[in-house]
């Protein structure tokens, strides 16, 4: 993969892009007259950037989007950059603008807590918004890629002339707190992590235990059909997910074998629960 030289471009963890600010550093480029949001892994400031939640939103992102759902398409840049007086190379997520012309966007929570019926739960609330696939999609996907950090802030409605009423939803994005992100660059814990746990997780919708919500897929025979679909062989899932990074240190062959090792497990996992419902 070419590297960037991106030592000129300023990081902040406040800047809003299509989320509010949080704990990763963002900055804004411009790439051909287009503004591109950038988006950097977990930083330390004694051992500079030990986390690879970019690598992971990107992975998320591509199998989305064999899934064929509707997820925040992903780029992964390789880069040197400037933080903190030192110089580091660093893989950097990259994305589009997701807001079109004509749109605007709201958070979840805004219009849950504007709309809801008294003693409504956010899933429901989500459902009688007519969002019902779209839930059962979510409640799947963040089984599939473990992810740990599905809170209500991580989910947004636009308004425009499309959708339900005018009304719809955003892409899924901030994805990257999924596969091995609490383990930082700890090879130990990656390759001994238990990939069908059902530990607890940060989510704001169903139960807090990603294998407990599936059990919430309220069609589950069309989850079944999503995980049937024949993009989702092992050969296809490792040549999409993995044929950018070439044989870059940061993402080694070891790496990219657990990392597929979980999505297949969890693949197989969820269709016996599903067939079992």
């Amino acid at each position: 993969m070419e590297t960037v030289d991106l030592t000129e471009v300023q990081w902040d963890h406040n800047l809003t892009s299509y989320t509010s600010g949080g704990a990763y550093l963002k900055a804004t480029i411009e790439v051909d007259g287009e503004k591109r949001y950038l988006k950097l892994s977990n930083y330390d400031d004694e051992r500079g950037f030990i986390g690879l939640e970019s690598i992971y939103e990107y992975l998320a992102s591509k199998l989305g989007q064999l899934l064929g759902l509707d997820v925040l398409d992903s780029g992964i840049l390789k880069a040197r950059i400037s933080h903190n007086g030192r110089e580091h190379l660093v893989f950097i997520q990259q994305t589009h603008d997701f807001l079109l012309p004509g749109t605007s966007k709201t958070p979840f929570e805004r219009l849950y807590v504007a709309d809801r019926l008294e003693g409504e739960t956010r899933l429901a609330f989500l459902r009688r918004s007519g969002f019902s696939e779209r839930t059962d999609e979510m409640l799947l996907f963040d089984y599939l890629i473990y992810n740990r950090d599905r809170h209500c802030n991580n989910l947004e409605f636009l308004k425009g002339t499309s959708g339900s009423g005018g009304l719809f939803l955003a892409p899924l994005f901030d994805n990257g707190v999924s596969f091995f992100a609490p383990f930082a660059d700890r090879r130990d814990e990656i390759e001994s992590f238990d990939l069908l746990s059902n530990k607890i997780t940060n989510s704001d919708f169903g139960t807090r235990y990603l294998e407990d919500n599936l059990g919430l897929i309220e069609a589950p025979e069309r989850a079944l059909a999503l995980l049937a679909h024949n993009s989702l062989t092992e050969a296809t899932l490792a040549k999409t997910l993995f044929s950018a990074f070439d044989d870059d240190e940061a993402f080694p062959g070891w790496h990219r074998a657990k990392a597929l090792e979980l999505i297949i497990k969890r693949m197989h996992r969820a269709q016996t629960i599903l067939n079992n419902r």
